[in-house]
């Protein structure tokens, strides 16, 4: 058994305290309105870069009325602001002082973190699809580990809903490489969490199928999890079925289209935006991805980063309007304007990608 499937499996196993620790969150929310609220950004005077919030036309046609994405809440009194969004009074994940060092060959010290700051606010009436950019070696997959549990800063605190981590905190993530067990079909592989957690044949059967309906599996299911019965891509869309149905409230994303063909990425991202525009699922999504073209298709905020140590250089809010995303979004004038403008930034901090699907 490999590394990332004794970890899933670690995962997994903890995966309920999890849910109760984030329920009995939002049952204080309720009553707690007071939590500290802060921008995202490890420096109160980090630059946002708002964009036009005047709509963009789409051929795909307008949000239907019930979406739960639809941006455009008015305001209220007491209402705050993050960038272009108004936000909750509790936000998804708070990092506080976030320190980390390594020793050197030469004896000295590698700072990769310096007392960073970093808040995810949650986003009234609009979501959160955050992708998370920067040069390399700037702590990107780092800080995405420390959000799902796997491995803890030397210093600092992280919250979840307002809730400070522990040592039972665990979020699920999409890796790289598809992490699956082989010897399983995909339903198996989808249903594991639930059985581990003593869900009954029948319920996590059902919740099984309609995560893998809604990765764009269903008649799937009972293939072997593995090549050549899966392609990468699909096997990419088991992990992640699997962590829908773990837990749905977070997902967390570390390049997973990265290892994927133009084709099997373009499908992944519109199935990401598929899981994003569902009202069964609504998670909050954190993409790590080195890709401008799929920052800007996916995300309504993209954090940039830079090196020694980590920090905030800029967060582009990106806004199309009331309109759902589909392909045919990047044909608009506004999107190149978004590409165009990130991949500036990038030339900023000296780590520009080549090519516009990289």
């Amino acid at each position: 058994m490999g590394f990332a499937e004794n970890m899933l499996k670690d995962l997994d196993k903890r995966q309920e305290a999890a849910k109760q620790a984030s329920q009995e969150t939002e049952n204080k929310t309720e009553a707690d309105t007071t939590v500290g609220t802060r921008r995202v950004a490890s420096d109160p005077a980090t630059p946002y870069v708002a964009s036009d919030p005047a709509p963009a036309q789409n051929p795909a046609g307008p949000v239907p009325a019930q979406s739960h994405r639809s941006p455009g809440v008015s305001s209220g009194p007491g209402t705050e602001r993050d960038g272009l969004y108004e936000k909750e009074a509790t936000d998804v994940i708070r990092m506080v002082d976030i320190c980390q060092a390594f020793d050197k060959a030469d004896g000295t010290k590698f700072v990769l973190f310096d007392h960073f700051n970093l808040t995810i606010s949650d986003f009234r009436g609009q979501g959160q699809f955050i992708s998370i950019m920067g040069a390399s070696g700037s702590g990107k997959s780092q800080l995405i580990k420390y959000i799902a549990g796997l491995t803890k800063p030397q210093s600092g605190k992280i919250f979840m809903y307002g809730k400070e981590y522990d040592d039972k905190t665990t979020v699920p993530m999409v890796f790289q490489q598809p992490s699956c067990y082989k010897w399983k079909t995909v339903l198996q592989n989808v249903e594991l969490p639930l059985k581990l957690q003593g869900v009954d044949k029948e319920e996590r059967e059902k919740k099984a199928r309609a995560m893998i309906k809604l990765v764009g599996l269903e008649g799937q299911e009972d293939k072997w999890a593995r090549y050549p019965d899966l392609s990468g891509g699909q096997r990419q869309r088991v992990a992640l079925a699997r962590n829908l149905v773990s837990n749905n409230q977070i997902l967390l994303l570390d390049e997973c289209t990265s290892a994927l063909d133009i084709l099997a990425k373009r499908k992944m991202q519109d199935i990401l935006l598929d899981i994003y525009y569902s009202a069964e699922v609504d998670p909050t999504v954190i993409n790590v991805t080195h890709s401008i073209d799929e920052a800007v298709y996916l995300s309504n905020r993209i954090i940039i980063l830079k090196p020694n140590p980590c920090r905030i250089h800029k967060v582009i809010d990106v806004d199309f309007g009331n309109i759902r995303r589909s392909p045919d979004i990047r044909e608009l004038p506004k999107f190149n304007e978004y590409v165009k403008q990130v991949e500036r930034v990038m030339e900023e901090i000296g780590d520009m990608p080549s090519g516009s699907d990289t």
